[in-house]
């Protein structure tokens, strides 16, 4: 009898498998199962098998989270890890409000702007509402001599407001009720328990995501996603809290977010009349609505529940925040967190964060407060201050020449320049651009010379580039950590307008080494001076100091009247030392000048720093260079 071959589950291979087995039968030795009525049932046979052998692979693949393809199955895995899959978010933005000219009728000395209040306003043809995120109070003051409600920081979550409410029967003490919009933002959820239809008083119960607080007696309640992708709230057993009693009319209300079509929205409009005729409305805008996003996916799912299950619903370690972080805002790409410990100066009993947005979007002050306040403070040692570090770009230039050999590839030169560009831009979003990332010479250079067979060898020439945004006409003491050693005479600038003894010239930054400083370790401090950009003449010549061992560069009492050129940040390049090719993120040990000058030593961030790649376009009257610039040399093979 011939092998039959299990693994074969397509359905000609199990008809052929099934046709073999048949035909080593004596009754069956003689028949053409292609001419013959068995064939319908070989086929039907064929068609059952593989349904079940398909079921049977789809339950296993299920069973796993790294193999689920169904969202139910990814959501009902990452709830044993006691995570729940992010629902949608509101876009959140915060305004001032003024209301004056109080109509005489209204008496009170303080009023409150409910959350039920609505304010409109439309982007990209749609119209979306936005809402207090809750009741505002404030008691009437005068502000110019004004009298009038004056709220500041009014925070208002874009949506539509639901209520829903459901009566507990015995079959739904501990719940689920569920949430019947899609779009619920459960951060915006508010839960109250009614006693019955006939007694009006009501409890308030709270949000959980621990249990180790959670008496027999707790008003709390539980939020997962549901096997339909909704979500549902679950109350106590009367073990782990409050359990319901029949008759109860559990009443739901929150936000269903319209999530990032919502983002990016800087104008509302205030409803009609919140006091009375007559009254005079105002508001400003601090800042832009953001924040929103849909409901997190299936990919996100399986990428964040394993990393929170691992936090074990604490902040202690940095994976520890980065997970939770990533888990809470979908806005963020990437986070950098490290201890005070390793600042310089030391900061001890402090963890600091950095926040890299994702391409389009920003993490406002607004998010910031938020991950504090909902994510990172319930869940870290009451010793610790968190404290969030804006990060910090350095531009990586390459002048990328390389050899091949034009006998080995058909390929024109252009389309190989393209290969390389297209490499190049690779590498640096998905290897970088990332907080935390470092860059490396030989990686980046072996990613070239492996495009093509033709390949021979690569030259990369490094530039390092700081960009700061000038604070015009002022005189401001800048400093630029380029966190990497830097070669002598290699500093230079875009030309800028500045004010020197009352004088304006049109200057660019150079440097210029401190006797000792020599070849080829080049260790040891220097100068910066400020050069006319036309012919070169120093017009300060101790504009600034530069650390060659750490990279930093400080500019002193630099005033700028304007950029020239198309640029409006200050960009100041320099090389790394032949020794630092391999660019790195970490932190140099530094002193701070600011310690001579009797100051109080200021903290510098440690691991803030993100590399990304400079695609800047020439300029030469300005004294800008190609940011990126790929070069191909060709050699004629002898063979």
């Amino acid at each position: 009898m011939a092998v039959r071959k299990l693994t074969e589950l397509e359905f000609d291979q199990i008809k052929s498998n099934l046709k073999t087995f048949l035909s080593d039968q004596s009754q069956y030795s003689d028949y053409d199962f292609e001419a013959s009525g068995l064939s319908v049932l070989i086929d039907l046979l064929a068609y059952n098998t593989q349904y079940n052998a398909f079921l049977a692979h789809m339950v296993a693949n299920e069973a796993f989270l790294d193999s689920a393809v169904k969202r139910n199955s990814v959501a009902s895995i990452a709830k044993t890890m006691g995570y729940t899959a992010r629902s949608a978010r509101a876009s959140a933005a915060v305004v001032n409000l003024n209301i004056t000219n109080i109509p005489s009728s209204y008496t009170n000395g303080s009023f409150t702007l409910s959350k039920e209040k609505a304010f409109t306003s439309s982007s990209g043809g749609r119209t979306f509402k936005f809402y207090p995120d809750r009741d505002y109070t404030v008691t009437k003051t005068t502000v110019s001599g004004v009298d009038g409600f004056y709220f500041t920081n009014v925070r208002m979550v874009e949506g539509i407001r639901v209520d829903n409410s459901e009566i507990v029967d015995v079959n739904t003490l501990s719940g689920p009720v569920l949430m019947a919009n899609p779009a619920v933002d459960t951060t915006t959820l508010t839960v109250s328990v009614q006693e019955s239809i006939s007694d009006t008083s009501s409890t308030t119960f709270t949000f959980s995501d621990n249990i180790l607080d959670v008496k027999s007696t707790s008003n709390v309640f539980f939020v997962e996603e549901s096997l339909n992708g909704q979500y549902e709230v679950r109350f106590g057993d009367g073990v782990v809290g409050k359990k319901l009693s029949s008759g109860n009319i559990v009443r739901l209300n929150y936000i269903a977010a319209s999530g990032p079509r919502a983002n990016g929205i800087k104008s509302f409009t205030p409803p009609s009349v919140f006091i009375g005729s007559g009254e005079s409305v105002s508001l400003s805008l601090v800042s832009e609505s953001s924040g929103g996003s849909s409901q997190e996916s299936v990919d996100s799912i399986r990428f964040n529940a394993p990393r929170f299950n691992a936090t074990k619903n604490r902040a202690v370690t940095t994976n520890d925040y980065r997970a939770l972080i990533l888990s809470a805002n979908p806005n963020v790409k990437s986070v950098a967190v490290w201890g005070g410990e390793d600042n310089t100066p030391p900061i001890y009993g402090k963890v600091f964060i950095s926040l890299q947005a994702r391409p389009g979007l920003v993490i406002t002050q607004d998010d910031k407060d938020t991950l504090l306040r909902e994510t990172i403070v319930p869940r870290q040692p009451v010793s610790i201050t968190a404290e969030f570090v804006d990060p910090e770009f350095t531009y990586i230039g390459l002048n990328v020449g390389v050899l091949y050999d034009s006998k080995n590839t058909t390929f024109t030169e252009g389309a190989l320049q393209s290969e390389v560009n297209a490499e190049l831009t690779n590498y640096f979003d998905t290897q970088l651009n990332s907080l935390d990332k470092n860059f490396y010479y030989s990686v980046l250079s072996s990613r070239i010379v492996n495009l093509s067979k033709s390949f021979i060898a690569v030259n990369l020439e490094i530039t390092l580039q700081k960009r700061v945004v000038p604070t015009i006409n002022t005189i401001v003491r800048y400093e630029l950590p380029f966190n990497n050693k830097i070669q002598p005479y290699s500093v230079s600038s875009v030309y800028f307008n500045a004010q020197i003894n009352k004088a304006t010239y049109s200057v660019y930054i150079t440097d210029v080494p401190d006797e000792g400083v020599v070849a080829p370790a080049y260790n040891g401090k220097g100068v910066i001076q400020l050069k006319t950009s036309d012919k070169n003449v120093i017009v300060d010549a101790n504009a600034g100091t530069i650390d060659y061992d750490t990279g930093l560069i400080v500019l002193n009492s630099l005033q700028i009247s304007s950029i020239q050129g198309s640029t409006t940040t200050l960009n100041v390049s320099c090389q790394p030392h032949e020794s630092s090719k391999d660019i790195k993120t970490d932190i140099l040990q530094r002193t701070s000048d600011t310690s001579e000058t009797g100051a109080a030593v200021i903290a510098k961030p440690s691991k803030n720093y993100i590399l990304a790649q400079n695609t800047s376009t020439a300029d030469i009257p300005n004294n800008v260079r190609a940011g990126t610039k790929v070069s191909l040399t060709a050699r004629v093979s002898d063979s």
